[in-house]
């Protein structure tokens, strides 16, 4: 059994991943804001996993989520296009720096491995279908350049 992370375990992505960790008997710690995640989406197994209601642009939240993990998977962001076109700044803070911050405090825990969850949304318009990891990156918002620097 290993010890994990999921941070935006609340999300959409992030809380199917949790589902599927504690099944497979993992302990597991999520990490939310719960900006646009849902606690009815961890309910299911709430009493199975380990809370931390911050953000990742906070270093105290951050550091007591990595501390003691072998694993972490990284699902939040914020994933609002609109959003990143009207405040690219703000976005860029929530998704690429505090992502270095998370990569940060992870190698200063001694984390093993870090995934990452990307988007398609890298790619552009893609022209190469189906869309592979060869597809050359033509990011289309700053939502997908944050993705790109992430």
């Amino acid at each position: 059994m290993s010890k994990v992370l999921v941070t935006g375990g609340a999300g959409f992505i992030g809380s199917h991943l949790v589902e599927r960790l504690v099944g497979l008997g993992h302990d597991v710690t999520v990490l939310d804001n719960l900006s646009t995640g849902d606690m009815g989406n961890l309910e299911p197994f709430q009493s199975e996993i380990t809370l931390i209601r911050g953000d990742l642009r906070d270093p105290d939240a951050v550091n007591e989520a990595v501390a003691g993990k072998d694993t972490v998977f990284h699902t939040a962001a914020n994933a609002s296009v609109s959003l990143s076109i009207e405040d690219p700044v703000m976005r860029c803070n929530q998704n690429v720096v505090a992502t270095v911050g998370l990569l940060t405090a992870s190698s200063d825990a001694g984390v093993r491995r870090l995934v990452f969850s990307s988007s398609t949304s890298v790619y552009g318009y893609a022209t190469n279908l189906p869309v592979t990891d060869a597809h050359p990156l033509q990011p289309a918002s700053p939502y997908a350049l944050d993705k790109v620097c992430c």
